[in-house]
């Protein structure tokens, strides 16, 4: 599955080292999903799968729970929310059960005068550019967001580390693009490309890429 829509809106990467590149169903085409996996690529933790299946697998022995998130872009949080538990474990039921609550049945609730999305996004991150659209950063480790609504921040600072909050099928980031915050209901996801990095190909070899849109389940490596 390739995302081949043309964008003028380019970002650099929120995260470092080598990820897998997801855009799971339920979800905007515009809408992507980062998990680390195994040297041999073919496992998301460090547990056995029969243990997903029929156990439980926590979500501290996923490879990605706890990597730091970066600003990728310079702009201003107009968001900052934490204070939501993460999920400790993960098994195959449970991943169903959230992945429909989150795709079919959450509607949010105003708490302070807002919406509160956490239920479904977990602790999230928004930070608003000087050219008007929003890089908006979910499911982050509770109680780890480095950073506070109105503050100044910069491409490359930490602004906390991938958790499992929310409806979250297994510890991953979530990243997507707003047109405008000021009505949620009426917000667009825009489409964009990430400014540089590198794609493994058929042979395994790493192949440099810039400002393109990349194929979701590819794995992809960010500059450190």
């Amino acid at each position: 599955m390739e995302n081949n829509k043309t964008s003028k809106i380019t970002i650099e990467s929120p995260l470092e080292g080598e990820w897998k590149f997801l855009c799971p169903p339920g979800h905007h085409p515009n809408a992507f999903d980062f998990v680390k996996t195994s040297s041999n690529r073919k496992s998301y933790h460090k547990k056995r799968r029969i243990q997903y299946l029929f156990g439980r697998i926590d979500s501290s022995e996923y490879y990605c729970w706890g990597e730091p998130i970066m600003s990728p872009v310079d702009g201003k949080v107009i968001r900052s929310c934490d204070g939501w538990k993460d999920n400790t474990y993960t098994n195959f039921w449970r991943s169903i059960s959230l992945w429909y609550n989150a795709t079919f049945k959450f509607r949010p609730r105003q708490k302070n005068g807002r919406l509160d999305i956490r239920p479904n996004v977990g602790n999230h991150v928004m930070i608003e550019t000087n050219d008007g659209y929003i890089v908006f950063v979910a499911h982050l480790k509770n109680g780890s967001i480095l950073v506070k609504e109105g503050q100044e921040v910069k491409v490359g600072e930490n602004i906390g580390v991938v958790g499992n909050s929310g409806n979250s099928t297994a510890p991953h980031l979530h990243i997507n693009l707003f047109d405008q915050m000021e009505d949620p209901y009426k917000a667009k996801v825009l489409p964009f490309v990430f400014k540089r990095y590198e794609t493994l190909n058929i042979n395994n070899v790493w192949e440099k890429n810039k400002s393109s849109v990349h194929v979701v389940g590819s794995f992809v490596k960010f500059d450190s």
